[in-house]
């Protein structure tokens, strides 16, 4: 329904104006540069305005040259907007206006009646555009209806669908919306819906409605004002995300797993469907990886429903997919509904799949890489002492780059990209160093050691997959606290979460990296997130490790109940932040776990292996899951089906033959194909051959015991930071140095030219720069112990 008077009224009263202010001076600017050549009227846009209400006009005068003209006589004409009525508004010589009659001194308004006024301004005979103002009585309220001629079929409305709505306004129950002007039009998120005023053809004064266009899937809220009223809020939903199936390339035949080599790319195809089954023209994906060392994408938002992932120089193996992810889409849902891709056929009959497994290989031999190396021999308790870290590759100058460590670390860790950046923690503050720069050093977050909310004392958990959010673990404070940094700012405050009387112990970020898990010590696994508030989830108090599926669904969690790894939903209910959707017994309760890169698809979704530290042994677990789809309903359904786990069985142990030992590193590295465990007390690196269950021991030299390691990506090279035994005329005992060993032997890899098999080269830190000075810590005094070096990372490519 909608009010309208006549539009040729309203035309003919402005003529009628036009003439008018001929009589009394011109439209057209004077001759010449002192002469008025415009006038501008303030306010100069349309308004509406309450019967008796005032307001106050003004006018400016320019010449030709652009100054303003002074001392002008203004006129204000007044003209009414109906040639039958009289103008509703009068407007004094001093330009207060009121919307019915002034008393003779200007001072006192007289209510009048509804209409509409035009108003000009004339200078010197020049005059200005009109103002319309619509008098009209006081709106208690305003009303949002649908303006079509039939309701809308559906309670959302498919991207790109246009919808017009109209708003009614009220006083005391009676419709005046013919009277009351131009109605404004607010979405309260334009990326769900955009709002354009719309005017019927042919009816000029049909000023009540919108023409709204529904965007991103998601829920949101019109309003309709006009004159200091308000509608209450109209919800408007552009229907939520029901389903995402991925295709390699857009061909169903290509499968979901691809071997790329490094330097290459993999095109991937999402095609994301509505409630309704309507396939979005531009869907608000983000697109992930599992392992952004080997495959990543340059943009992780797009609205094109194709993105490339770009296999690094790393090697191995990761899985890639798209999401729905608030806050970007299903967007203003509370608690988030994440959506992620699933198994199904696309609306063309072809099959999709809900995640993409790459495997990155070379045809030459693999990339030579480097590692950093520091120490935590300082201690905490040594005022005044300094340490260095360096950084290790093999040759005849294995040592490059030393950098002075002013605070002892307790932590090492890189950002995943290629312009790399090593995060140290320490219980004085979280520093780094981009090692990248031409003379690397070291930064501390904050230069004072106090407060530790400020300088972020603790230890690294974790680090998001853009390289951006260091997750710290903060041990000092007391109550605890986990403080997360984003590195690729220097405005922003770190995020401080308060978790009194217990002491995180694991984290990870959800691929997609809308959800922190984080593990504490008294059994509760703790779900943060920019859209959801921090919410505790009671698990088990012997949990050790969380590791994210292949599609980013759901965590693992080892040891959640003791000798079990169970499931846990990325997405939250409102009365949970995280639901376990599915558990399996394990031999016994494992250490870590390690979900592999290579998924299978079938007719019941996603099957994928994990890999369960237990030693002595190697357990192997497999999850079958799929995704659950929102279907359309009235109203909407608004909450997360968290996924299903068809199954979640334990399969065959592999014992690696060293009794039980204490592991000091463990990955899977190429593409799932084997792991490297490095334990202590054990002078070797251990390669656990996937496929047949076998264990290759690569001995360390000299029987050197390991103290920390890192492998690269496909396994071909382990830096190993180790004890070494007291040798006759050689180093200070106790002695270390880093070993570079290179398991190719083991893992049938082609090896690097310049490097040897096995242990070929070890490195004890040398200052060159500093008489060949081999303690790695400084402002000790003299007969100072030796630090060595008991932290490595090797450094993404």
């Amino acid at each position: 329904m909608y009010r309208c008077g006549s539009g040729f009224l309203l035309t003919l009263a402005i003529t009628f104006v036009v003439a008018l202010t001929g009589c009394l001076g011109k439209s057209s600017s004077n001759s010449g540069n002192g002469g008025v050549q415009s006038v501008s009227l303030n306010p100069s846009s349309n308004f509406s305005i309450d019967v008796g209400g005032t307001q106050v006009f003004s006018a400016t005068a320019k010449n030709a040259a652009g100054g303003t003209v002074l001392g002008a006589t203004i006129q204000f004409v007044v003209a009414s907007g109906n040639p039958n009525a009289s103008a509703p508004l009068s407007v004094a010589s001093n330009g207060s206006a009121c919307a019915g009659t002034w008393d003779p001194s200007a001072t006192m308004c007289s209510p009048g009646t509804p209409g509409i006024a035009i108003i000009t301004a004339v200078i010197e005979g020049v005059s200005s555009p009109p103002t319309t103002v619509y008098v009209h009585q006081h709106i208690d309220s305003i009303k949002i209806t649908q303006a079509e001629t039939q309701p809308p079929q559906f309670d959302c409305f498919s991207q790109d669908q246009t919808w017009q709505f109209q708003g009614i306004a009220y006083s005391n129950n009676v419709d005046i919306t013919n009277t009351v002007g131009p109605m404004s039009w607010l979405s309260t998120n334009a990326a769900v819906v955009t709002t354009i005023p719309f005017v019927p053809p042919n009816q000029p004064n049909v000023l009540n409605r919108v023409q709204t266009t529904a965007k991103s899937p998601g829920i949101s809220n019109l309003f309709a004002s006009v004159s200091g009223t308000t509608s209450s809020p109209f919800p408007y939903t552009s229907c939520l995300i029901q389903a995402i199936h991925l295709q390699i390339g857009g061909q169903s035949q290509a499968g979901n797993s691809i071997t790329v080599s490094n330097g290459g790319s993999v095109s991937i195809t999402a095609t994301a469907v509505d409630v309704l089954g309507v396939t979005l023209a531009n869907p608000p994906l983000t697109w992930s990886t599992t392992n952004p060392e080997v495959a990543a994408f340059s943009s992780t938002t797009s609205t094109s429903g194709i993105n490339s992932t770009t296999a690094r120089a790393n090697l191995g193996g990761a899985t890639v997919f798209a999401s729905c992810t608030p806050p970007t889409c299903n967007i203003g849902v509370l608690p988030g509904l994440p959506i992620y891709a699933s198994d199904g056929m696309l609306p063309n009959g072809t099959k999709g799949y809900g995640a993409i497994s790459v495997d990155v290989t070379s045809a030459s031999p693999p990339p030579t890489y480097a590692a950093w190396a520091a120490t935590t021999d300082c201690g905490e308790n040594s005022p005044g002492c300094s340490s260095a870290m360096f950084s290790v590759t093999p040759g005849t100058t294995p040592i490059g780059a030393i950098v002075s460590v002013p605070r002892t670390p307790n932590s090492m860790m890189f950002n995943h990209v290629s312009a790399g950046r090593v995060y140290l923690g320490s219980d004085q503050g979280l520093m780094y160093v981009d090692v990248s720069a031409s003379s690397p050093s070291v930064v501390e977050v904050s230069s004072s050691s106090t407060p530790c909310n400020v300088s972020l004392c603790g230890k690294v958990l974790t680090i998001s997959n853009d390289g951006k959010l260091v997750v710290v673990a903060d041990t000092v404070s007391n109550p605890s606290q986990v403080y997360i940094y984003d590195g690729s700012t220097t405005t922003s405050t770190p995020v401080d979460l308060v978790i009194p009387g217990e002491t995180a112990t694991a984290a990870a970020f959800s691929p997609d990296q809308l959800k922190l898990f984080i593990l504490t010590d008294t059994g509760k696994l703790y779900v943060y997130s920019t859209v959801d508030a921090l919410a505790p989830v009671p698990i088990a108090t012997t949990a050790t490790d969380v590791k994210f599926s292949a599609d980013g669904s759901f965590a693992y969690v080892a040891g959640a109940p003791a000798n079990s790894v169970s499931a846990f939903s990325t997405c939250s209910l409102p009365t949970s932040a995280s639901v376990d959707i599915g558990n399996v017994a394990a031999s016994s309760t494992p250490l870590e776990i390690f979900p592999s890169p290579v998924v299978q698809a079938d007719s019941q979704g996603l099957t994928q292996n994990v890999l369960a530290l237990e030693p002595p042994n190697i357990e192997f677990l497999t999850a079958k899951f799929t995704q659950d789809p929102i279907l359309y309903k009235v109203p909407p359904q608004l909450t997360c089906n968290p996924p299903i786990i068809a199954s979640f069985s334990e399969g065959t142990s592999f014992n690696l033959g060293q009794g039980n030992f204490t592991p000091l590193y463990t990955q899977l590295v190429a593409d799932g194909a084997a792991m490297i465990i490095v334990a202590q007390n054990i002078p070797a690196v251990l390669v656990f051959n996937v496929s047949n269950g076998t264990t290759t021991s690569i001995p360390l030299a000299n029987g050197s015991l390991p103290i920390s390691a890192s492998a690269s990506t496909d396994g071909s090279q382990v830096y190993v930071a180790a004890s070494d035994p007291c040798q006759p005329g050689g180093l200070t005992c106790p002695a270390g140095s880093v070993h570079i060993v290179n398991t190719c032997g083991a893992l049938s890899c082609s090896v690097p030219p310049n490097l040897g098999q096995g242990d070929f080269q070890q490195v004890p830190y040398i200052n060159i720069n500093d008489n060949n000075n081999p303690n790695m810590c400084n402002g000790q005094g003299t007969n100072a112990p030796i630090c060595l070096p008991n932290l490595i990372a090797i450094r993404p490519q």
